[in-house]
């Protein structure tokens, strides 16, 4: 299978992931309407093809943000993308590559729901934990235990910030962060996951620059929470763990 192949099969499987992420919990709409418990609409058909579900989405606002059909966008490029880099950066078995595919895409989906709601549904990332858990043992150069110690130690990094933010009662980190943090100690392994939480914290240190200056300018409201942090940090060291430790290595 080709990149290009897959770029464009990323692009069919962003737009069910932006179907995915709309019906996300606390995405609970009836035209448009938050409706708490009450059944969900229906879903078009042009919904889940790509490209145009953002024009649908200009016409029609299907997420709780005024503007917000780039996200549509977003969605399907990103998946585009990083399908079709995958190809060149994973080199393991056709199950496993495709098990890696699915991955990069529920990791997708569980990055933008945390920017639209700060919330991480478990429906999502336990089944991340799961995978991620059944794959570490058959990937090839590594370890079995490696996907149990990162998943132990993704957890504990974590856990006493939501813990002390619990008694603070202060969102300090929140738990579908922890079991995040622990699903991609899970399908990387400990030293993979300690770079990925490093990358996040660099990505989070820049973009928090930014959200300072434009709460200088009267937008009090910026807030991003700091799952998609944790998520582009564990998808760069999924691809680019090998090329950056061995760079750390020449220049020791």
């Amino acid at each position: 299978m080709e990149p290009g192949l897959l770029a464009i099969i990323g692009l069919f499987v962003g737009g069910a992931l932006n179907v995915i992420v709309d019906r996300s919990p606390p995405h609970d709409y009836v035209d448009g309407v938050t409706a708490q418990g009450a059944r969900p609409r229906s879903i078009k058909y042009w919904e889940w093809l790509p490209l145009i579900s953002a024009f649908g989405a200009i016409r029609q606002s299907r997420v709780p943000y005024a503007n917000q059909w780039s996200r549509y966008l977003l969605v399907e490029l990103s998946t585009a993308a990083l399908f079709g880099l995958a190809w060149y950066r994973i080199s393991d078995p056709t199950w496993l590559f495709a098990a890696w595919l699915v991955l990069i895409a529920v990791l997708i989906a569980l990055a933008f729901i945390d920017f639209e709601t700060t919330f991480l549904p478990d429906v999502l990332v336990l089944p991340v934990l799961t995978i991620g858990l059944l794959t570490s043992f058959f990937i090839p150069g590594r370890e079995w235990w490696q996907g149990l110690a990162g998943a132990a130690a993704g957890y504990a990094v974590f856990y006493p910030f939501a813990w002390v933010g619990d008694r603070l009662n202060r969102p300090i980190m929140g738990w579908g962060d922890v079991k995040l943090s622990a699903a991609l100690g899970a399908i990387l392994g400990v030293a993979p996951l300690l770079l990925g939480l490093y990358v996040g914290v660099l990505i989070g240190g820049f973009v928090a620059i930014f959200v300072y200056i434009a709460r200088l300018f009267g937008f009090n409201r910026v807030l991003i929470p700091y799952g998609p942090y944790l998520v582009a940090g564990g998808i760069v060291s999924m691809l680019y763990f090998r090329m950056i430790a061995d760079w750390i290595t020449t220049q020791l």
